[in-house]
């Protein structure tokens, strides 16, 4: 059975920084310090991408596309709010999640490898949760501008937005034991 040290070490590093930014954007209300830690924890994710492309080449796309999105991202933050802004944001978004979804089908390719077939599906699941989550939140964002049609969109939007909460704990959950599969 073979082992990916350098993916179950960069899965952990990545668990690590998206624990880091959850613990910076609930500190965001403190001046500097939730800013100083939501960028470490891109850093730490990013150095975990790095190091598990050591064992599989396909993180490489991943670091891409949040590079990528990063750019986007600072792009759009120097410009007027508007619909270039938007477009940028809904295009971050995208490469956020064509991210996950290279990383999640990178790691259940090789816990597929490992024998871990349980877990390797668990990868499945958290990809199809996202794709709707994020097809539903981008869709309820488009239709949030047109009136009438908005209060609706803003109530599936809330669903939309708890559901992709739970895909966010799912994706968490199988990076960490991810990485302890791999090891």
């Amino acid at each position: 059975m073979y082992q990916y040290p350098n993916a179950a070490s960069g899965l952990k590093l990545m668990f690590i920084g998206q624990i880091l930014a959850i613990v910076g954007v609930l500190l965001i209300w403190v001046p500097l310090v939730g800013s100083l830690i939501v960028i470490a924890g891109g850093v730490v994710e990013i150095l975990g991408l790095y190091k598990a492309s050591g064992d599989d080449e396909s993180y490489r796309t991943a670091l891409m596309f949040i590079a990528i999105s990063v750019v986007v991202n600072l792009i759009a933050g120097f410009l007027e709010p508007g619909i270039l802004t938007s477009l940028l944001s809904v295009v971050a978004t995208i490469l956020s999640l064509l991210a996950v979804i290279q990383v999640c089908t990178t790691t259940s390719n090789l816990l597929h490898s490992v024998g871990n077939e349980a877990l390797s599906q668990r990868g499945s699941t958290v990809i199809k949760l996202y794709v709707v989550c994020t097809v539903v939140s981008l869709a309820c964002s488009v239709l949030g501008v047109i009136p009438i049609v908005n209060i609706v969109a803003g109530l599936v939007s809330i669903v939309a937005a708890i559901a992709q909460l739970v895909g966010y704990v799912l994706y968490l959950m199988f990076l960490y034991s991810s990485s302890k599969a791999l090891a």
